[in-house]
């Protein structure tokens, strides 16, 4: 009876685990204005990046992810405004296997700045 129990914990255990299916990166840059770059995307084949998100210093900056890549050593993205006429950012980032983040640059309003992006 002992045994059937444990098993029927573990079932239930394992049924009530999350999903995983969605995931994000919140990325920040150094300072006192720092930039902040939030994306949610999912983690199934074709899945495409549901959640892009722009604050620099305490203002949100609407925008739409024109482009992005997103591999175990590479992280890429452009955003642009909701009308497509603006380059807002540009975000190229390696992966760190020391730190486990994405390390790069972010170039915004002709400025570039160092970066560094952690799963959210």
């Amino acid at each position: 009876m002992k045994q059937y129990f444990s098993i029927a914990v573990l079932t239930f255990l394992l049924i009530s685990s999350p999903a995983q299916a969605t995931g994000g990166l919140a990325c920040r840059t150094a300072g006192d204005e720092p930039i902040i770059v939030s994306l949610g995307f999912g983690h199934v084949p074709s899945a495409g990046l549901f959640l892009a998100r722009l604050v620099e210093g305490r203002k949100e900056i609407a925008v739409t992810a024109t482009q992005w890549w997103l591999s175990a050593s590479e992280l890429r993205l452009a955003l642009v405004s909701p009308d497509a006429i603006t380059e807002e950012l540009i975000l190229i980032a390696s992966w760190n296997e020391a730190s486990h983040t994405y390390d790069g640059s972010v170039w915004r309003a002709g400025r570039q700045r160092w970066v560094r992006c952690r799963e959210a």
